[in-house]
């Protein structure tokens, strides 16, 4: 099968579909922009020589973009395309697979009130966003979401027609040593700094909260706007080395690994309630999903998260749910004194990744991988 593969925002996100593809039978197209490309690069190392990249360059519009593609698509016979992200110019796209009605698509949804409940405003842009999101959402032939979670929701709202696949936002490709715990913990909050996301008041108080518990935590994530940088001056204001930080606008990700390889816990203090895309309310694990749960099946880690973020029932086992931070703070003092319990916990998370290894994920999503859609009919109208 030749088909294609778009994304232009999350090279995080696209890395396991472009691993979950490539079987060794199809011939992939990556349709990318420079800086997710040279993240991929670093990524896949020798192994990027296997596919063909189409990079959009700096200059050039989505509309131009987009043409290049539909040429690309034309003369090469590409049958299916994957569309990993699409936030902005919706219209353009939905023109793109107007002049490509054989084509078969899938489009991940990663905030499913942006495109389903987006509303006009008085603008001519904010009119043509809203008809670009109905268009778009009518001519693709199925949907994905990276969470089991959000499946149901998203089902209910693309009408109940179409086949939503749950291809997850990463694989769990090594078999690492468990990291136990020795004279402190290690808690990681991976990451960009945004206030819409995560929220770092929490991580203040926990901080405060555990004086007396040897732990460390590490913001592990960049930001480049005025509330990442007051979170950044918070953190230089602390007398201690007990937090650690990085002010970049994204963190390496040699860096971003080594943490997450070495710590004992991810921590996601997740808003769980939140308006991201144009003011419109999602609510975490319903509506979308957190990429930070992906960092934890990637590092097969055990994690920290709130009671009210839904999360997929098979990642319970490597979990610790909180309703205050004092539930943290006794779970921490617990694993110091029980290093066993935590060794435990470690092994859990360890399996948890297991079932989503290439060949499960592959398996489950039968067959996506191998054939595409064929087998799917086109509703668009």
């Amino acid at each position: 099968m030749k088909l294609g593969i778009q994304e232009i925002e999350h090279f995080e996100g696209v890395y396991p579909v472009i691993r979950l593809f490539d079987n060794g039978n199809n011939s992939i197209y990556l349709f990318v922009n420079q800086e997710t490309a040279d993240r991929l690069y670093d990524l896949f190392g020798t192994d990027a020589n296997r596919y063909v990249w189409v990079i959009r360059l700096k200059s050039e519009s989505t509309w131009s973009y987009c043409r290049r593609m539909i040429d690309i698509i034309k003369k090469d016979e590409i049958s299916f395309l994957y569309l990993n992200t699409v936030s902005m110019h919706h219209v353009v796209y939905a023109w793109m697979l107007y002049r490509l009605p054989k084509l078969q698509t899938v489009l991940t949804v990663h905030d499913v009130n942006c495109l389903f409940h987006d509303k006009p405003g008085l603008s001519p842009k904010s009119i043509i966003k809203y008809i670009g999101k109905r268009m778009l959402s009518k001519r693709i032939n199925a949907f994905n979401t990276v969470s089991e979670t959000v499946k149901p929701y998203l089902n209910s709202e693309s009408g109940g027609s179409r086949t939503i696949f749950t291809v997850p936002g990463a694989v769990y490709e090594e078999k690492l040593p468990v990291t136990l715990i020795d004279d402190n913990i290690k808690i990681v909050i991976p990451g960009s700094i945004d206030r819409k996301r995560r929220n770092y008041e929490v991580v203040f108080e926990l901080l405060t909260l555990t004086l007396d518990i040897p732990v460390q935590f590490i913001l592990l994530g960049g930001g480049e706007d005025d509330y990442a940088r007051s979170i950044w001056q918070r953190c230089s204001e602390i007398e201690t080395k007990r937090i650690a930080w990085y002010e970049t606008r994204i963190v390496d990700q040699e860096v971003f690994d080594m943490w997450m390889d070495s710590c004992h816990f991810v921590w996601v203090p997740s808003v769980v309630e939140t308006s991201i895309c144009d003011g419109i309310p999602e609510v975490y694990g319903i509506t979308k999903s957190s990429g930070n749960i992906f960092d934890i099946i990637k590092h097969a880690k055990p994690f920290i998260v709130p009671r009210s973020l839904e999360i997929d029932p098979v990642m319970e086992l490597s979990s610790f749910r909180y309703e205050k931070l004092t539930d943290i703070k006794d779970y921490l003092n617990n694993m110091i004194s029980n290093k066993a319990a935590y060794h435990e916990k470690a092994l859990a998370a360890a399996n948890v990744s297991g079932s989503f290894t290439i060949e499960a994920i592959r398996k489950k999503q039968y067959p996506l991988f191998e054939s595409g859609l064929d087998k799917i009919s086109h509703n668009a109208v």
